[in-house]
């Protein structure tokens, strides 16, 4: 396969490296963008194109293996999901949020041990690394709780914060 082009825009920038990787690896589409960007055995996988060395709005609290593909170098990272949530942990804060496990940038710089140099090899990658996660079921219930947790936040300030815009005559 061919070279993916640098195209801008935020929400379609990853759509080739989307497709590029499903036809790699024989992945299907996900049905729904927010559990993961493709399938592979049942297992849902986020891929990333990559023009600088940061990955952006990496989101731990999916608990699922990262694929990106970082065009300068033409190369492929597998991040499972505990990796990024070790990473992630390690953070003081998330980007635009408060909590790293909603949102993070992550640096591919630190990410040498999930280069891949044998794109021939992706599909094992991403498997073997689908499986490594499995060995911690521990930090996908407490990312379950984090997001779980998060939500619950989001929802009372929303309720509070009208409340109180009401009172004032602002709602």
């Amino acid at each position: 396969m061919g070279p993916l082009p640098d195209r801008p825009g935020i929400s379609t920038s990853g759509a080739d490296a989307e497709a590029t990787f499903r036809t790699l690896t024989g992945a299907t589409k996900a049905d729904r963008a927010a559990l993961g960007d493709a399938v592979l055995d049942g297992h849902y996988v986020e891929v990333k194109k990559a023009g600088s060395r940061v990955l952006n709005q990496v989101r731990a609290v999916k608990y699922i293996t990262l694929v990106a593909f970082f065009t300068p170098t033409k190369q492929w990272y597998v991040i499972p999901a505990n990796e990024i949530v070790r990473q992630c942990a390690a953070k003081r804060r998330g980007q635009h949020t408060e909590n790293p496990f909603e949102s993070a940038t992550l640096n591919l710089r630190k990410l040498g041990c999930c280069r891949l140099d044998d794109v021939a090899q992706l599909r094992t990658a991403v498997l073997e690394a689908i499986a490594e996660a499995e060995r911690f079921p521990m930090l996908k219930t407490l990312m379950d709780e984090v997001l779980e947790k998060s939500r619950k936040l989001a929802e009372e300030s929303v309720a509070e914060v009208r409340e109180a815009l009401h009172g004032y005559g602002l709602a």
